[in-house]
């Protein structure tokens, strides 16, 4: 007897997706993650434009993950030109990124994943329901979430699609009364995550079982990291890979990541698949949080590295289980508020030289930036006209794409029975969607292939990739 059991579609995550099971006599005979976004073709469409609109034109990619696509652009294209931006523009780069995590981590924690944790009812796990049982807790999460947004627009200019970073530095100077009431508000902010991440924390470590009930794969990491120490950096720094027992592999510069990540096409899914070129397309590579914390050797601002601790005596290096990846995002949240203090309090924020001239020319250049959801690299090459020849951009979803598939797979071969009874399929498959939720996956900024067939003139002409 074969069971085919669709999860369609996935809830709580940013764009669509579904999970097809095929059931057959109480055993796992197949199972697909999907991403159902249609492809953006957002390579094309940059082929042939002007390279300075790519830092406008890519964050449209995502409403989401705009911030990131519009930094990683404008330091490809600086790359390219060999341009060294001022201080102050780097700063205030570094606080509307920062900004962009606190909010991001902040929506995916509160009101994505927590209220798969806290015993809610099935019919109510969500952030409506969470206010309810707890008030104190959902006020706290929204405020932190506005608080990254006014930051955002404040370095950005707008709340959603920033317009301020360019090849050469900032448009936009940070006034002095604005910075004083953004460090009034951060430092409120700063303490209401500490009792956020003291509530998240708890409940791991009063059901740690629970809490990492999925199986142990191993997989590559990759994130960035900054000097020799390693350290924790989310702006920039080399990308570097380790294996699951931590152990080195490779790192390397932004503008050397082909030496070492190959992409590969699916056929029932609209993304590219990169991988570790060294091992082939098994040499699959795991990105975001998880992969910061245990990829870099320790977060640099001290209250996220007491956090961090207190992370890594439930998950310690090099951590496996895919629920990880929720009480990862505490330690970078935290992060994230203190580096939007560092940069505020920090008088060389307000200074005036804010960008330096710049020409446009011909040119190579790759960046990376941490988006929230993982290592972002825009690659671009530019002609002596300043137009765009050939452009490529690695989204975090990508990558963990196979991994995504690799964990649902494990879990539905131990559940399968489980799975196939329609009295325990709900939480069966609930559990699923957990998976997949945890890695808080971008299905618009993944979706950058094509596979598809036209006729010219008679003739079958066969497009594998556009990009």
């Amino acid at each position: 007897m074969t069971d085919i059991v669709e999860i369609d579609p996935l809830t709580r995550i940013e764009g669509m997706g579904k999970i097809k099971v095929e059931i057959k006599d109480n055993q796992l005979h197949d199972l697909k993650f999907q991403i159902t976004v249609a492809p953006r073709f957002f390579e094309y469409l940059l082929t042939g434009k002007r390279v300075e609109e790519a830092p406008r034109l890519t964050q449209r990619i995502c409403g989401i993950c705009y911030v990131s696509h519009h930094l990683a652009a404008v330091k490809a294209i600086e790359d390219a030109w060999g341009v060294t931006p001022p201080e102050t523009a780097i700063k205030l780069r570094r606080l509307m990124n920062a900004g962009g995590y606190v909010t991001s981590h902040s929506l995916h924690s509160a009101f994505l994943a927590v209220p798969d944790l806290v015993g809610l009812p099935a019919e109510s796990r969500n952030f409506i329901a969470l206010m309810g049982k707890y008030p104190e807790l959902g006020k706290a999460a929204l405020k932190i979430h506005a608080y990254g947004n006014k930051v955002v627009e404040a370095t950005g200019g707008r709340i959603v699609q920033v317009v301020t970073s360019v090849p050469g530095g900032q448009t936009l100077r940070l006034k002095e009364q604005r910075r004083d009431e953004l460090v009034e508000e951060g430092r409120e902010v700063l303490e209401l995550m500490k009792a956020y991440a003291d509530f998240v924390f708890n409940i791991y470590e009063k059901d740690i079982l629970t809490c990492s009930q999925f199986p142990d794969v191993e997989t590559n990491f990759m994130a960035l990291v900054q000097g020799s120490q390693n350290d924790w950096d989310v702006y920039d720094g080399d990308g570097r890979i380790v294996g699951p027992s931590g152990k080195e592999l490779a790192r390397f510069d932004p503008s050397r990541y082909y030496e070492y990540i190959q992409e590969a096409v699916w056929e029932h899914s609209s993304t590219k698949v990169p991988y570790y070129k060294p091992e082939g397309v098994s040499g699959v590579i795991r990105v975001g949080p998880l992969a910061r914390l245990n990829v870099a050797n320790q977060i640099p601002f001290p209250v996220a590295r007491e956090t961090e601790e207190r992370y890594l005596e439930l998950f310690p290096r090099t951590c496996l289980q895919v629920q990880g990846f929720n009480l990862a995002r505490i330690p970078e949240l935290v992060a994230g508020q203190e580096e939007v203090l560092a940069m505020l309090e920090d008088d060389a924020i307000l200074g005036e030289d804010i960008r330096i001239p710049v020409k446009s020319r011909g040119g190579e250049g790759a960046s990376f930036i941490e988006a929230p959801r993982g290592i972002l690299t825009h690659h671009y090459v530019i002609d002596e006209k300043g137009l765009i020849r050939y452009a490529n951009i690695l989204a975090p979803t990508t990558y963990n794409h196979p991994l995504i598939q690799q964990d649902l797979y494990e879990n539905a071969r131990i559940y399968a029975s489980e799975i196939a009874d329609p009295a325990t399929r709900a939480d069966a498959c609930w559990r699923l969607e957990k998976i997949v939720r945890a890695y808080d996956p971008c299905t618009s900024c993944s979706v950058h292939m094509a596979d598809f067939d036209i006729t010219v003139d008679g003739s079958v002409v066969e497009v594998k990739e556009v990009d």
